[in-house]
């Protein structure tokens, strides 16, 4: 529990700092994001970033089919978008802020597990 404690603190300072949101702004992440922040770790994440996108969260497949560091297509998306963050719906994934991307992420495996990442999803 401490453990958790710690990482949730560092978590919101680095939000607050990175990305000069306001405490209300980060308040309303943690708050969104509660229910499926455990899902994968930071390492797992990571792992899975790198392998789908050589961790460049503004990657576009040559297709211009997946997009994002984590390679989602239009239509998983925005069916992800509307489940848990409806306001993420109709934005292009290479365009959203990464602590999004990766709240969206841990949104789908929560859901699916490795299944839409079969090659990568197996790193993790």
């Amino acid at each position: 529990m401490r453990k958790k404690m710690r990482v949730i603190a560092l978590v919101l300072a680095t939000l607050t700092i990175a990305s000069a949101c306001t405490p209300q702004e980060v308040q309303l992440y943690l708050d969104a994001t509660a229910p499926t922040r455990d899902v994968l770790t930071a390492d797992q994440l990571y792992r899975l970033r790198w392998c789908e996108s050589t961790d460049n969260y503004a990657a576009v497949n040559p297709s211009g089919t997946y997009r994002g560091a984590y390679q989602f297509d239009q239509t998983t998306w925005d069916a992800v978008a509307g489940r848990h963050f409806p306001f993420l719906a109709n934005r292009d994934p290479a365009t959203v802020e990464p602590w999004w991307q990766d709240a969206m992420t841990r949104a789908l495996w929560s859901e699916r597990g490795r299944q839409p990442w079969p090659v990568c999803g197996l790193k993790v």
